[in-house]
């Protein structure tokens, strides 16, 4: 799947999403189950593993939450699955990444806490190293809430002790919780453990914090509609795929 068109030269741009850890499998799926494209198209999605602290987890582009949960808001998630094992995989090896620093979990593409000339925040796509294969500012430290939000029907009891932490911090505000922490030592001034709220709220972020709201308040509503679809229904052993019995010894593998 291509990453965009370029319309000054009237073609479609050659890099693409090329990962199934990737938000792009929802769009690969809704084109397969449209017959847009052939069924084969989701095979040809890269299924490469890493491991972290033991545990066989799928690759993604920059190790962020997202990358692994936004498609879980419409696609269900099945015990046992390859996608499974990975969603839960990532949520650990997230909330181990932040535990020894002792601040809330949860890191995904993001606002962060440096402006430029017109006083707009930066944008970033931060992740987990371990879990990624592009490595971009390995110094930076930002953690957004909607990151817990998209975990909560993985880790329900986990994702609200999360929320809970960030609310009693003072990461809440007017329109709900504020974009993200920037806990980036470079960027604060006195202690590491200090933090800059990011004081604005992104609609889409604010969005799939309502859809994963309505998933876990209402026994996965939106994913019931998303699945009621005849089309989706013909599509959904996809998401059946069972992981393959064969943990890699270090670093990333083909499997």
């Amino acid at each position: 799947m291509s990453i965009g068109f370029e319309s000054e030269k009237s073609q479609i741009h050659a890099a693409c999403y090329d990962l199934l850890a990737s938000e792009s499998r929802l769009g690969t799926f809704i084109a397969i189950a449209k017959d847009e494209v052939p069924s084969e198209t989701w095979f040809l999605l890269s299924r490469i593993h890493t491991t972290d602290q033991g545990r066989v987890v799928l690759i993604s582009w920059t190790g962020t939450m997202f990358e692994y949960l936004m498609p879980t808001l419409w696609m269900r998630s099945y015990p046992g699955t390859l996608l499974d094992r990975s969603h839960h995989s990532a949520v650990l090896s997230h909330q181990e990444f932040t535990a020894p620093k002792r601040i809330p979990w949860g890191i995904s593409e993001c606002a962060y806490a440096e402006r430029n000339d017109r006083g707009d925040y930066g944008y970033h796509a931060f992740g987990v190293p371990q879990l990624a294969l592009f490595h971009g500012d390995v110094e930076a430290l930002v953690i957004s809430p909607y990151s817990t939000f998209l975990a909560l029907n993985i880790f329900p009891k986990a994702s609200l002790i999360n929320l809970r932490r960030m609310q009693q911090d003072g990461w809440f505000s007017t329109y709900g919780f504020y974009e993200s922490a920037d806990f980036t030592s470079s960027r604060n001034r006195t202690w590491r453990h200090e933090r800059e709220l990011v004081r604005c709220w992104m609609a889409h972020h604010q969005g799939m914090t309502l859809l994963a709201l309505g998933n876990f308040l209402a026994d996965g509503i939106v994913q019931t509609w998303f699945h009621s679809h005849p089309r989706v229904q013909a599509t959904e052993l996809l998401l059946h795929e069972r992981p393959v019995n064969y943990m890699p010894s270090q670093g990333a593998v083909a499997v």
